[in-house]
């Protein structure tokens, strides 16, 4: 189930690295290659909830048999794509397939291993997206720039191939447990303070996936970066992502998340809008202007975070009981940001890198102002009194609701 969660999560963001390359090849301009991490995204945002309810009666080893399956067959078909529709429409399966697959594995992972490790085991397959932002797009965008961006794709439906044949031979027979209803979202959704929560989160996903899809043609137009050392910017991004993930962790544990969002968020539109400033210098293809971009990059993934786990704390906070439910609506918020993000970036690509930057810091300071209004109460105690939620946060675990810690890679809370 990690190999199948790394899988997905370097195929849902791998192809932001090699977007250039597949603009080229296919013949289209970068911005119509960057609706494919629109769509993508889109997709999943919109169909999570609905598939988590269709499939909530099935056996959870059936349900990631499924997924995975239509996962690989999604890959292979774009590997293969002859033109820019039928890559789409694998994207869109793709996307479905990913939809399906997160909750059902971390239901499975939380089913399966006794109660005293169930928390290590969700752990080991959500990790599995966090080193997919750290390791599996640099590796995959490396891959596509050197040999061909299809071979990204062969690379990912070999990954989720493994993991297919390796769950149908251990996985064990895993019934369906109490899947939320459409009506229980609904209702979760409209809770005093939830949908503040939840549109926070999104804006901040939009703000970061503005730049985030177009660091290719960011790094080249700033700093001369090409396609080929690229990936180490990747591999700069997700590794500070790592550490902040970490830091999040024990931040949260320590200090009421809304003050730790607030704070995260100011930090963001500081280095947003520091990378404003760089776009706005035009130092050129030069030394300091590359080094500049790597110490920018790494500051924005040390800051990126730390959002999202502090905003799914607040979610369980403030649901209360319905917390489970609550939190089962992040990952939509989160992929409909990804969405409107990358759309927005690509609007800008005409208008130059500044305009880009100043787009993206401009998303992120109406999340911040979102983030400042009043919320109730109950989501700014410290994580002692937020102890009481806890068994409603092994509920959502064993029921398909579980949690990642990711604030600009992948991201899924289901």
């Amino acid at each position: 189930m990690t190999l199948g969660s790394f899988a997905l999560g370097t195929d849902a963001f791998v192809i932001s690295g090699v977007l250039p390359a597949l603009a080229k090849s296919l013949d289209v301009s970068l911005e119509a290659a960057g609706l494919l991490v629109t769509i993508f995204a889109g997709v999943y945002a919109l169909s999570a909830p609905f598939l988590a309810v269709a499939m909530g009666s099935l056996d959870r080893g059936r349900v990631l048999m499924i997924a995975l399956s239509g996962f690989v067959a999604a890959n292979v078909l774009a590997a293969a794509a002859p033109n820019y529709t039928v890559l789409m429409a694998a994207r869109i399966v793709a996307a479905l397939s990913a939809a399906i697959f997160m909750p059902a594995a971390s239901a499975s992972a939380a089913a399966v291993a006794r109660p005293e490790e169930r928390g290590r085991a969700l752990t080991t397959v959500l990790g599995g997206l966090t080193l997919a932002s750290a390791l599996g797009v640099p590796i995959g965008t490396i891959i596509g720039n050197t040999a061909n961006w299809r071979a990204t794709f062969v690379l990912v439906a070999v990954l989720s191939l493994i993991a297919l044949i390796g769950l149908a031979r251990v996985l064990p027979p895993t019934p369906a447990t109490n899947i939320p209803s459409l009506a229980d979202r609904a209702r979760a959704a409209k809770l005093p303070g939830i949908p503040t929560i939840l549109l926070g989160t999104m804006l901040t996903y939009c703000s970061m996936f503005a730049l985030y899809a177009y660091i290719p043609w960011f790094a080249v137009h700033t700093a001369g970066i090409g396609s080929g050392a690229v990936s180490w910017v990747y591999l700069l991004y997700g590794l500070c992502g790592v550490l902040s993930n970490m830091a999040a962790g024990w931040l949260i544990d320590h200090y009421p998340p809304r003050r730790v969002a607030l704070l995260a968020s100011a930090l963001m539109v500081v280095s947003l809008g520091l990378l404003t400033l760089y776009a706005r210098a035009d130092l050129g293809d030069t030394i300091v202007s590359g080094v500049l971009l790597y110490m920018l990059i790494a500051l924005w993934g040390l800051i990126g975070w730390v959002i999202n786990p502090a905003q799914q704390k607040r979610l369980i906070i403030t649901a209360g009981p319905r917390g489970p439910v609550a939190l089962s609506l992040n990952g939509s918020a989160v992929y409909a940001g990804q969405a409107l993000g990358s759309l927005a970036g690509g609007m800008m690509l005409t208008h130059g890198t500044t305009w880009l930057t100043v787009m993206t810091v401009s998303l992120q300071i109406l999340a911040l102002l979102v983030l400042c209004l009043p919320a109730p109460s109950r989501t700014d105690v410290p994580a002692a009194e937020a102890a009481g939620s806890a068994k409603a946060h092994e509920t959502a675990e064993s029921s398909g609701s579980a949690k990642t810690t990711e604030a600009a890679g992948p991201a899924d809370a289901r």
